[in-house]
């Protein structure tokens, strides 16, 4: 006998009353789960588990639901298909607000029963439709390596709108889903999905999810992170048969990618890059070791003056694919040398001193692939959120990057400016990266204080950018031989690449060769790939 959901009653045959759960491991039903713990009813829950070699679901679900799917819940003789159905059901029938705190009731005339019910809808009908699109593309390898592929474009266009949309509305709300409510069921339904797309994405290197667009913001990551911390959802996993204190539920079916909750989300997805550079001073590719730099040039200490054209080492790199890299304007009478090696290199280098509001675009027009902004967002060494929403409004978030070079401090960095002699009011900690990042692509940071001296890496600093920095960042300061890389790689878990200036051949150094570097990268490539 069948119901009008098409499904066998055999469903409920285990109970002749109360709730029993039909759950796939390591699936969307896990949602099921959490609701059932946070409304703390008896249920009993079945377990089927995947085929370890396709991942599907076995010929047993099938006796449940005809098409083999989960979650399935059985209520007495009801049978209920679609986790949404059965989050409904779940609510109108078993949430008790005088006994649990879950929010509001569903089917109230309230906007915020409204936005509940939207929510747990906005869960499966958008996160996830986008997400299981991409992870099609990228299975059936109709993904590219950089983002450049049309399907990808498309299913990123719409995972990017409700990422942003979740990140503006916790923003909005300070952590709430549900305004007015700390945890409602829509947070139960709503952190599967992005978790799980989260996830998908990771299959995939840092930066193609840069290159996208793709990234969880903080307010994400904190509700994340508060949302996994709930006893309920960890004795949901307990369900799932997770062994107690293991933070990435999902790794058995994604192959290792780590939870989006932790700070050291997709860690191993990428391995450290290098950067290249090439600084500009009085027109002329220099080596000047950072703390020297003054409006006079009687304290300036130079290690390297080359005697090619800055165009010269645009070519150069642009021959080796050297990708990211940056062009530093120390100063005044730069402009002209900066525009050759942006015009040797079309969409391969980032340009940066003295860019303001006014003359950003021009240089994306004259060829740079992004603009480095730094003194412009601090009028009178404080900072100025305004100016940073104005410029990443104007040139477009994907093409920003902001220099947050710093000098230490007693036990702290300080972001400093006007070639790094100017203290401004900004500290760097994760609270101020994780601002900017919310109106930037990338983070370039020079340790001022070692900038130069080729005497070794900040890797104090080095280390808290790995764990603070949520989009793709570049450090410089001190760096002496392949083997600083390797530290960096190791200190940000790959998420912080590296710049060699005095230290390298082809600027008068000895410590590193460009061949041994290419190299490094062609390595990199491959692992990130």
């Amino acid at each position: 006998m069948s119901n009008m959901n098409g499904t066998s009653a055999s469903a409920s045959s285990t109970s002749s009353s109360g709730l029993v759960l039909h759950h796939l491991e390591l699936s969307r039903s896990n949602r099921i789960l959490f609701l059932l713990e946070e409304l703390q009813v008896p249920y009993e829950v079945k377990v089927y588990k995947r085929d370890p070699v396709t991942r599907l679901a076995g010929d047993d679900l099938k006796q449940v639901h005809p098409l083999g799917r989960s979650p399935v819940l059985a209520d007495g003789g009801l049978v209920i298909i679609e986790t949404n159905a059965i989050i409904e059901h779940l609510l109108l029938h078993y949430y008790d607000p005088a006994r649990v705190s879950l929010g509001p009731q569903l089917g109230q005339k309230t906007q915020a029963s409204i936005d509940l019910s939207a929510w747990i809808q906005f869960g499966e009908a958008s996160v996830m439709l986008h997400g299981i699109s991409m992870m099609y593309a990228i299975k059936g390898g109709a993904a590219s390596e950089d983002g450049s592929a049309g399907v990808e474009k498309v299913s990123a266009r719409g995972i990017k709108a409700d990422l942003a949309y979740v990140e503006e509305t916790l923003q909005k709300n300070r952590g709430q889903l549900v305004a007015g409510y700390d945890f409602t069921a829509a947070d139960c339904a709503m952190l599967v999905s992005v978790d799980m797309v989260w996830h998908i994405l990771c299959l995939k290197s840092e930066q193609w999810r840069s290159n996208l667009g793709l990234e969880l913001g903080p307010a994400t990551k904190a509700w994340m992170d508060k949302c996994m911390k709930r006893p309920a959802f960890r004795a949901a996993l307990r369900k799932e048969g997770v062994p107690e204190g293991q933070s990435d539920w999902l790794a058995a079916y994604f192959g290792g990618a780590n939870s989006a909750s932790s700070s050291q989300a997709c860690k191993k997805a990428r391995k450290s890059l290098f950067r290249p550079c090439i600084d500009l001073h009085e027109g002329v590719v220099k080596q000047i070791v950072g703390g020297t730099l003054t409006d006079t040039d009687s304290t300036l200490k130079t290690n390297f003056v080359a005697t090619h054209s800055p165009a010269h080492f645009a070519s150069l790199y642009r021959q080796h694919k050297l990708t990211g890299g940056h062009v530093i304007k120390l100063g005044p009478r730069n402009d002209e040398a900066a525009t050759a090696a942006v015009s040797a290199w079309p969409q391969g280098l980032h340009v940066g001193g003295g860019i303001n509001g006014d003359n950003a675009s021009e240089w994306l027009q004259k060829g740079a692939e992004k603009v480095i902004v730094t003194s412009y967002l601090f009028p009178q060494c404080k900072f100025s959120l305004e100016r940073l929403q104005d410029l990443s409004a104007q040139v477009g978030k994907q093409r920003l990057v902001v220099d947050v070079s710093c000098r230490k401090k007693g036990d702290r960095w300080i972001v400093a400016m006007n070639r790094w002699q100017d203290m401004t009011d900004m500290e760097v900690n994760k609270q101020s990266l994780d601002l900017l990042a919310e109106h930037c692509s990338e983070f370039l940071i020079h340790a001022a204080d070692v900038e130069g001296l080729c005497q070794g890496i900040d890797q104090e600093l080095v280390e808290k950018l790995g764990e603070w920095v949520t989009i793709p960042t570049t450090y410089a300061g001190g760096a002496r031989h392949i083997g600083d890389l390797e530290l960096v790689d190791r200190l940000s878990h790959g998420k912080v690449d590296l710049t060699f200036g005095s230290a390298l051949d082809i600027f008068g150094g000895t410590g590193v060769t460009l061949d041994e570097l290419v190299r490094w990268n062609d390595g990199a490539h491959n692992k990130n790939a």
